[in-house]
């Protein structure tokens, strides 16, 4: 367990090596064989590969890629490597074969491997030196094509620690998240992508026949931009609303930039940038709805992406979503807010090594933090947050620095959400249409008792189940297919069985903030 929060967060570090490479087209594949389970037959992944078309690694590069803070990548010093830990660390959390391939100008292809049980027998000691070796056929299958000048292939088999056990699952966890980290390398929209080279990342999965004994492709497409901001126009979104069709939701709001002077005297800017639903957007939300435009297949994805965008390296962290929310019933969804600073600050905003997060950034009111510093006695809060911040900007210590950057975060965020709020409730997020005060029967249908009795019937109609008697069959398939264990299969299916149960409690990892989710599968809850 190296803090990888699930399978996508450790497929990124690979895309990351990827896209310092140069590379113009990354595919994540997934090779699937079929498996009987005596009741029926499901598939299963027996391996992914990430392929790209980047520089690719000499002999001597590649020797040194599969050894912990091995990269070359330390030495670029604006990448998005920087550890050299990538490559290791993210396979030994998902696998317990590693195999890289790696070619350079058309020359030999190089191969070598990280194998834990080798390791583990004390077979082997080092990571061998690569050796020319050729792509296995169905590597080759996979570029669709001929082989790229230069490029690198990465391959996970002996998956044992595998969160989604299947290429359907692998694609619904990690299309959401792939694009919204790379959301400026995947847009075509230069508006906002600082001028990146555009990037495809491709999905493909394959099938293994038994009679030809050879993989066939089930499933090739891309991922597309997920952008937090919705700042492009060409960002994943559902259906597109009347008249709304290829058109950025939001707007820029603002874009502050704060110098920060390290130890050494190295100064780097730090960007926070706020966006604002567009009024129009706003307005095109109202008439798929009679309720509130949070309730629409719009507003219920830009509900994904609330929270704090760490943005480094043109590349997504983290996003924070219990960073500080500004109104806790709207969870501030029509604003977007990022924060976004260069490697050369890894250490001063805590950069963990896997990229996951950025631990220095945490909003935490000042009055809380100014009692060890000032003294509070008999003043009001406003006065302690003035004086508490003039004491920072004069300290301008690393840790002072850091306190003022998480206020002016919240500050930005004050700021977009006044622009939000300045005609709510009515104009902003319900119908324009004025409410009458009574209904034919004479039942009361002014505007609070109108938004009281509409969200009781939301609420009903979302946590309405129809319930049935469980299939048992059905259900051991489709609890296989979510890749849970077979021992774990059993154990849930006699206790359905045993106790003629419909509604079920788990305790389980979600992979995200969630306290809890309510899924119904072949009559069971």
């Amino acid at each position: 367990d190296n803090g990888y929060r699930n399978t996508a967060y450790a497929l990124a570090e690979l895309i990351d090596n990827s896209i310092q490479a140069q590379s113009s087209c990354v595919r994540l594949v997934c090779y699937e064989k079929s498996k009987n389970t005596g009741s029926r037959i499901v598939k299963e992944i027996d391996e992914i590969a990430i392929l790209d078309d980047g520089v690719g690694m000499s002999e001597d590069v590649l020797y040194t890629s599969l050894e912990f803070g091995g990269s070359k990548n330390r030495e670029d010093l604006k990448g998005m490597g920087k550890f050299g830990m990538g490559l290791p660390n993210s396979s030994v959390s998902q696998c317990l074969l590693t195999e890289v391939w790696s070619w350079v100008d058309d020359g030999d292809i190089y191969y070598t491997y990280l194998d834990v049980d080798k390791i583990k027998s004390g077979e082997v000691e080092d990571i061998p030196f690569p050796i020319k070796k050729d792509l296995p056929i169905h590597l080759k299958l996979a570029y669709q094509g001929e082989l790229p000048k230069s490029g690198t292939v990465i391959s996970w088999s002996k998956l044992d620690r595998l969160k989604w056990k299947t290429s359907r699952s692998i694609k619904q966890h990690t299309e959401h998240l792939i694009g919204r980290i790379y959301r400026r390398q995947l847009s075509s929209d230069s508006s906002y992508s600082d001028g990146n080279q555009q990037l495809r990342i491709a999905f493909q999965t394959y099938l293994y026949d038994e009679k030809s004994k050879s993989y066939h492709i089930e499933v090739s497409d891309s991922f597309r931009p997920n952008d937090p901001m919705y700042l492009f126009s060409d960002t994943l979104l559902p259906q597109p609303l009347p008249g709304m069709e290829s058109v950025a939701p939001f707007k820029k709001h603002n874009e502050r930039v704060i110098p920060v002077i390290l130890e050494d005297g190295i100064t780097s800017d730090v960007i926070i940038r706020t966006s604002v639903l567009k009024e129009e957007v706003r307005d095109a939300m109202r008439t798929v709805t009679s309720g509130f435009i949070g309730s629409t297949v719009w507003g219920q994805h830009m509900k994904r992406n609330i929270g704090l965008s760490v943005m480094r390296a043109n590349r997504e962290l983290d996003l924070i979503e219990n960073f500080y929310i500004f109104d806790n019933r709207l969870k501030d969804r029509w604003i977007g807010v990022e924060i976004e600073f260069e490697p050369i600050l890894d250490e001063y905003f805590g950069v963990t090594n896997n990229k996951q997060s950025a631990t220095a950034i945490k909003y935490i009111p000042l009055t809380t933090l100014a009692e060890n510093v000032i003294d509070v006695d008999g003043k009001t809060d406003v006065e302690i947050e003035t004086e508490y911040k003039t004491y920072l900007e004069e300290d301008n210590s690393p840790e002072s620095q850091i306190i003022l950057i998480n206020q002016y975060i919240k500050d930005e965020m004050d700021g977009v959400m006044q622009d939000v709020l300045k005609d709510y409730p009515l104009k902003g997020f319900k119908t324009e249409n004025k409410p009458k005060t009574k209904s034919e029967d004479g039942t009361p249908t002014d505007l609070v008792n109108k938004i009281a009795t509409d969200k009781e019937k939301k609420a009903d109609e979302d946590n309405f189940v129809d319930v049935l008697d469980p299939d048992i069959e059905s259900l051991t398939g489709h609890l296989k297919e979510e890749g849970l264990p077979d021992e774990e299969i059993e154990k849930i299916v006699k206790e359905v069985i045993n106790n003629d149960l419909s509604v079920k409690f788990e305790f389980k990892d979600l992979g995200w903030s969630n306290f809890f989710e309510v899924s119904t599968f072949e009559g069971l809850t």
